[in-house]
């Protein structure tokens, strides 16, 4: 059977569906108010509503912060028909062992942010996080990592449109406008760019890479896991467009069954657009803004310049991270030994932007993102970027983010492997 991969984490038809063992936080040891937790529970357009605390065996913790946020969501385009339009959302904060918030030196921070169809508890249902930081060799990352949601198909933007039932997110506000500031207010971070990381998975790692083109003065260092890089490419367009018409602006599975939560094009008259290519272009349109239009080797091409990767490299937005970013792609056919994170992937790999396999699907794989990978790593060396690039076989799945994350710690944090993980 053939197994649609896309830039999602997982389809979200199959969303709530993890393989394996279900991985998660112990039961709360206590819930708490906000104020008897934080110092600033209230803030930046942020309020919280709860915190419940997860002691974990080694002695660090999760922290699962409930609130809402002025960004999420707004009304666009006519009178909303969700009430209340507030919606409410949780961000988890993992606390390492022995976690002080008097101590004189503050703690780095380390944003990882989720995949499509996905939610902020990812990284410890479907993998076991705290695992992962223990076990990474001569422990490289000893401060907070803070996973926000960033919705099932929020593309982390904030939308320039609006869903059919005439409300928008704004997700970029949220995330860097607000929840960051309100992180560093309520626990003890190094509150400027030198101490703050970002990294995700899939539209996660699409996510990191527009959100560091954007915010160099936030962020320090960046990893990119089987990202979302090209938006010109027509299976990332169809992904994208398929998102939107799935989930919208969903964050949570219940939202899936409000149809008003999805975006679709209607004529004049209130029916239907029944053309995809223009559906298509209005759901890019609504997340990014209005497009531009080109021509390459007599093929119409469109493009969303502020929001595309594959053309923000090209103006040297991601210069402020030489030597601290992080790039992982699986799909590689096959692989005689990992590469060393310095050259490029080889010939056997099979990557290709350009092939009909990959140009005329109608939605993404891991090859295919390889592919885009493997061009934008060339991009960045062409440009003297200095970065880690990990090519591996592994797919767009959770056999393989894990091995990312964990050489991602150590190449940030600490010592990178002499070898890439080759999953």
């Amino acid at each position: 059977m053939r197994v649609l991969q896309h830039w999602f984490a997982c389809a979200v038809a199959g969303a709530l569906l993890v393989a394996g063992t279900v991985l998660v936080p112990a039961p709360a040891a206590q819930a708490e108010t906000c104020s008897t937790t934080l110092s600033d529970p209230t803030d930046f357009g942020i309020t919280c509503l709860r915190v419940d605390r997860h002691p974990q065996a080694d002695g660090s913790e999760l922290r699962d912060i409930t609130m809402t946020s002025t960004a999420i969501f707004q009304a666009s385009g006519g009178t909303p028909v969700i009430n209340p339009l507030t919606r409410t959302i949780t961000v988890r904060v993992y606390l390492p062992s022995g976690y002080d918030p008097a101590r004189s030196a503050r703690y780095r921070s380390l944003y990882l942010i989720n995949g499509g169809g996905d939610d902020y508890d990812e990284w410890t249902t479907k993998a076991d996080l705290v695992s992962l930081i223990a076990k990474v060799p001569g422990h490289p990352y000893d401060g907070i990592v803070v996973m926000p949601t960033g919705g099932m198909s929020g593309w982390y933007a904030d939308w320039a449109g609006h869903t059919d039932g005439f409300f928008a997110p704004r997700w970029e506000t949220y995330h860097i406008s607000q929840l960051i500031p309100w992180i560093d207010a309520n626990f003890h971070t190094i509150a400027d760019r030198s101490g703050r990381g970002l990294a995700g998975i899939s539209m996660g790692g699409y996510g990191t890479l527009r959100y560091a083109a954007a915010h160099p003065d936030v962020f320090s260092v960046i990893g990119a896991f089987s990202p979302g890089i090209d938006v010109r490419a027509k299976p990332a367009q169809g992904t994208v467009s398929d998102s939107m018409w799935q989930a919208g602006a969903s964050i949570a599975p219940l939202d899936l069954l409000n149809g008003k939560f999805r975006v679709n094009k209607y004529d004049a008259n209130g029916v239907l657009v029944i053309d995809q290519d223009q559906q298509r272009l209005y759901r890019l349109d609504t997340l990014f803004g209005p497009h531009t239009t080109g021509v390459v080797d007599g093929r119409t091409v469109y493009d969303w310049p502020s929001a595309n990767p594959a053309t923000l490299v090209t103006q040297g937005k991601y210069a402020p991270y030489s030597g601290r970013l992080g790039l992982y792609a699986g799909g590689c056919a096959t692989l005689a030994q990992p590469g060393d994170g310095n050259h490029p992937a080889p010939p056997e790999c099979g990557y290709s932007t350009t092939s009909p396999a990959n140009t005329d699907a109608t939605s993404v794989n891991e090859p295919i993102l390889g592919s885009y990978a493997s061009v934008f790593d060339a991009t960045l060396t062409s440009l003297g970027v200095g970065h880690r690039y990990c090519y591996s076989t592994g797919g767009h799945d959770w056999k393989s983010w894990p091995a990312y994350l964990t050489d991602f710690l150590q190449y940030a944090y600490g010592t990178a492997p002499a070898r890439c993980p080759g999953v």
